[in-house]
């Protein structure tokens, strides 16, 4: 038998692929890319493939290079379950059975004539992903923990061993605990294909709670929730093109939007101007026309000053201004609160409110007023609202009252912002604050980029609402070419629909239709739809916000999860009681009371943590405080996943998901580029990893057949009800329509079901990679672009719902909403956009310890890569700025102890100048395990949870998974920073 003979009988024995010496030169003369790969054992034609005719001798060290730039196939892919928002198109070059290269392609199209296009798309993680996929931490068969939890002793065990287990603890769970008690931590990780479809369907059905971390990982926009009823907005990146005045604040695309970023810089080539507003000199402020290094925390400051600048200098848009926003509505002085019908008449409406119409010198009711049934559109027609003035009424009681607009109580509050003020709170320059002012207000289509990195600070919402109204004062939200860009979603109607069928075919659809219709709410919004008083975006966003707080939902908000049995309520309270007029726990109470938060699950513990991809022991704060707390209550612990993580240490059994190439996906679809881009599996997955559709196929069968055996009743779950065990496979399977094999066919069903991949099929996305969107889909969770007008052609707008064609906006009101007359805003006195200081959490340290998303990896996928860790310095570091180093006595390349109430932690020090003193400064996403004793930042963050984010209750006021939410907030720990002394 020959030496190559004997490796394949080998193989052919373990179940193992072998290399060969052959195929090893062929492989690594194919690119350094694969140089990571040696530590796997591969067959050289693992996908089947027939080999080509090659040389049997590499004679020269020309054939050598002549190998490299060679492959058997070509494969369109993408990196499609990871929170990346630049969906970017690749060709796989794959060799004998191994993805050898990635590369860009460029195949997008200028969505018009006189706008750049999207080329290239991609940035150095997509470049080396196969680093990570053939990497030393990727996980390729099922492990078991052998010892403690986090002690790092694992068994290899067979597929069929570990679904067992895992099946049969999630059935004795169920039933001794109820079904809420296990959580799916889905994270912020995931795609809108078979992988995330598979996840959502099982633990549905299950009856597992499902949390939102939206908010908790600092990502969701409560500010944009409060002021247009919508936290994610924007349309397509191209559009940042036809802005004259670009603000990019609070935002780094240059790093985290890098195949964006390019349309930024073509503006200002154009001659727009470019403003960074960034306590850092970040990769864009180097670009910008202007920076502004503001303290951290202090942006409202700005803000208000600047609406204040615009008022004044007479450049207020006041027909948008009247017509969008609620600076007409009547406030009562007394109260405090918006004058409404119930006010006037004893059965009057209290989502009826009223303006001053200064043609008839009387009150009238305000178009778009959810209670305005005559007058549903935001249309004023005849009315000429006033925005300032204060006028006497009688009410139904026969009290008199004085009213006001809002515009008239907002011009008080914005009088004291003065330019020297807000030099004074911001630290900024007075002429420097004077010349962004001047420059907002003049121009013609000024545009706000602020992304998920804007809502980290416990009064990020108070921020964010400052940049909404200097906005509306010009007029430019939903106007092309202006308006705030936070980030959308176009609707894959599909995914919904696939993931959230019931699996009991027609009837079951039936049932669903009949429980509509016989929910009076959502009855009243169909018949409202038929009669014209609502559009179709609408009544999918009201529909979608109301079915999401139904009695028997399981989904929670990880904050909430977190306060309840983190242990960090006593934490929570030292930070933040003295902050507002009551206890963060009073506020808690009387949410949970009054039902406007709900928690899950029910009972006095968690039981089961089901995670992959999310990995909750690396981003969540404190995470010694979940390990102390959470953890000893679980009987499970269960990490799908790619590769080894901090939270996959702690976990009881680890599964290997399939990777990116290894697995038919669909990206999910943020609108920077408006493409659905498809992932096709270029490989099979590495080792014995299976993709997600497979494995929660099997576990599903594995769950039924436990429960059929036993006989299991059906067990309890979150609001009384009940799970039938006993069907789930089949339920789960569309009855047994799906099997476990069928990844790429759920992925065609969701693109069928989609009315915004209209024409689309799996066989083209395959050759191309990308087909443009049809239209924006459906209104969901995040797709909350409201442009019902656009087909595909053109820059891709939003919110043109509302200000082309009249629509009222999602808020208690109908109008862009600026004043929240809800009664704890009022008591907090953020009733109006306002600044507050950041509060010194972790004790009142000298240095304000501030994060930002990294430009080396998307959370810690590719942290500990080595061909970007050689791109850094390598481990963990925090910037400092030299001057204030060289005085504590810390040099470059120092370790440094940085501590605060919570505890010490050891980073390496690194000098730079873009940071500015009494901040330290780090990229976040660095695994625990990278850190000295495996104690990362994370172990000196509280995380803030703001009180009024437990509101309910009124109109945008009230929890909506991926919409408001109360979350936690990092920006605002304090830190002491010292030397490591190596003598102690």
């Amino acid at each position: 038998m020959t030496h190559d003979a004997g490796k394949r009988a080998a193989a052919a024995e373990t179940g193992i692929p072998q290399l060969s010496r052959r195929s090893f030169l062929r492989i690594t003369g194919a690119s350094a890319a694969a140089l990571p790969l040696l530590h796997f054992r591969l067959d050289a034609h693992a996908d089947g493939e027939s080999e080509r005719a090659r040389p049997e001798r590499l004679a020269h060290w020309q054939d050598l290079y002549r190998e490299r730039w060679s492959w058997d196939r070509v494969v369109k892919g993408s990196h499609g379950w990871v929170n990346c928002r630049s969906a970017c198109n690749w060709d796989l070059f794959v060799k004998d059975g191994v993805v050898v290269r990635e590369e860009q392609v460029a195949n997008y199209q200028a969505s018009e004539p006189g706008v750049p296009d999207f080329n290239p798309r991609g940035c150095q993680k997509g470049g080396c992903y196969t680093d990570v996929m053939y990497g030393p931490t990727r996980l390729t068969v099922p492990l078991k923990r052998e010892g403690e939890r986090g002690s790092g002793r694992w068994q290899r065990i067979s597929w069929d061993q570990a679904l067992r287990e895992i099946a049969t603890k999630l059935v004795d769970i169920s039933v001794a605990h109820g079904a809420d008690s296990i959580v799916q931590d889905l994270g912020p990780h995931f795609d809108l294909g078979a992988t995330t479809v598979a996840r959502n369907r099982f633990f549905g059905m299950l009856g597992a709670s499902l949390p939102d971390d939206w908010a908790e990982i600092g990502d969701l926009n409560i500010g944009a929730t409060l002021t247009l009823g919508i936290p994610h907005v924007g349309g397509s990146s191209d559009e940042w093109f036809l802005s004259d005045f670009l603000v990019v604040w609070m935002m780094n695309p240059s790093v985290t939007q890098i195949p964006d970023a390019h349309f930024l810089y073509e503006a200002k080539y154009d001659g727009a101007e470019l403003t960074v507003i960034d306590p850092i000199y970040s990769a864009t402020a180097v670009h910008a026309d202007s920076w502004l290094p503001i303290a951290p925390g202090t942006d409202a400051a700005l803000g208000l000053t600047t609406a204040r600048h615009i008022w004044e200098s007479g450049r207020i848009d006041t027909a948008y201004v009247r017509e969008q926003t609620d600076l007409p509505l009547l406030v009562r002085l007394d109260t405090g609160r918006f004058l409404r019908e119930s006010d006037l008449r004893k059965d009057g409406a209290d989502d009826l409110f009223y303006l001053w119409d200064q043609i008839a010198s009387a009150i009238a009711p305000a178009p778009g007023s959810p209670g305005n049934t005559r007058r549903p559109k935001l249309t004023l027609e005849e009315l000429l609202p006033a925005i300032q003035g204060r006028f006497e009424l009688t009410l139904g009681d026969g009290s008199e009252v004085t009213v006001a607009p809002v515009g008239a109580l907002l011009r008080e509050r914005l009088e004291p912002w003065t330019f020297e003020r807000a030099a004074a709170v911001t630290g900024l320059d007075v002429k420097l604050i004077e010349q962004f002012a001047e420059g907002f207000a003049a121009a013609e289509r000024p545009m706000v980029l602020s992304s998920w990195g804007s809502n980290r600070y416990l009064n990020s919402d108070l921020i964010n609402r400052t940049k909404l109204l200097c906005l509306a004062l010009k007029g430019a939200i939903g106007k092309r070419g202006a308006g705030y860009q936070a980030t959308s979603w176009i609707g894959i109607d599909g995914y919904n629909e696939v993931a959230a069928d019931a699996g009991e075919g027609a009837w079951g659809r039936l049932r669903g239709t009949v429980k509509i219709f016989s929910d009076p709410f959502a009855l009243g919004l169909l018949i409202d739809r038929i009669a014209g008083r609502k559009s179709q975006a609408q009544l999918e966003h009201q529909l979608m916000r109301h079915l999401a707080n139904a009695d028997d939902s399981c989904i929670t908000n990880s904050a909430s999860q977190n306060y309840d049995f983190q242990g960090i309520r006593e934490d929570l309270a030292r930070e933040e009681d003295h902050l507002y007029p009551r206890p963060l726990e009073d506020y808690v109470e009387e949410a949970k009371a009054k039902g406007w938060m709900p928690t899950h699950p029910d009972g006095p513990a968690i039981r089961a943590w089901v995670t992959g991809g999310s990995n909750v022991l690396r981003r969540s704060n404190l995470p010694d405080r979940m390990l102390e707390n959470v953890w000893p209550n679980l009987k499970l612990v269960v990490d799908v996943n790619q590769k080894q993580t901090f939270t996959g240490i702690h976990a009881d059994y680890l599964l290997p998901a399939a990777g990116y190439y290894e697995k038919p996906g669909i990206k999910y679809p943020v609108a920077y580029a408006p493409y659905l881009q498809y992932c096709d599996a270029a490989v099979r997955p590495l080792g014995e990893s299976k993709d997600e559709w497979e494995i929660y196929s099997l576990l599903a069968q594995a769950v039924e057949k436990i429960a059929r055996e036993r006989d299991v009743a059906p067990v309890r779950s979150c609001g009384g009800k009940e799970i039938d065990l006993q069907t789930i496979s089949q339920r789960f399977s569309f009855g047994g329509k799906y099997g476990p094999e069928d990844a790429e066919k759920i992925n065609a069903l969701v693109i069928e079901k989609s009315p915004s991949a209209k024409g689309m099929t799996i066989e083209g996305l395959k050759k191309t990679g990308i087909a443009k969107f049809a239209n924006v889909g459906g209104v969901a969770i995040q797709e909350n672009i409201f442009n019902s007008d656009w087909r595909g052609k053109g820059v891709l707008e939003s919110l043109t719902d509302m200000t082309k064609h009249r629509w009222s906006w999602p808020t208690l009101t109908g109008r862009q909403q600026f004043y929240i007359d809800h009664p704890w805003f009022l008591e907090a006195d953020e009733a109006f956009p306002n600044h507050k200081p950041s509060p010194t959490a972790g004790g009142d340290h000298p240095f304000q310890f501030i994060s930002c998303h990294s430009r080396w990896s998307i959370h810690s996928v590719w942290r500990d890569t080595p061909s970007l860790l050689r791109l850094q310095r390598g481990e963990p570091v925090v910037y400092l700025n030299p001057g204030e180093a060289e005085s504590l006595g810390i040099r470059d390349g120092d370790w440094a102890l940085i501590s605060n109430d919570y505890g010490e932690i050891r980073m390496r020090a690194k000098y730079s100048s873009m940071v500015r003193p009494h901040v330290a400064y780090y990229f976040h996403a660095w695994e625990p395990h990278q850190f000295p004793e495996h104690r990362s930042y994370k172990f000196l963050i509280p995380g803030l949870m703001k009180p009024l984010h437990f509101a309910g209750g009124e109109g945008q006021l009230g929890w909506t998974f991926g919409h408001f939410e109360p979350g936690t907030h990092v920006q605002d720990t304090r830190v002491a920073i010292r030397p490591v002394d190596d003598t102690a």
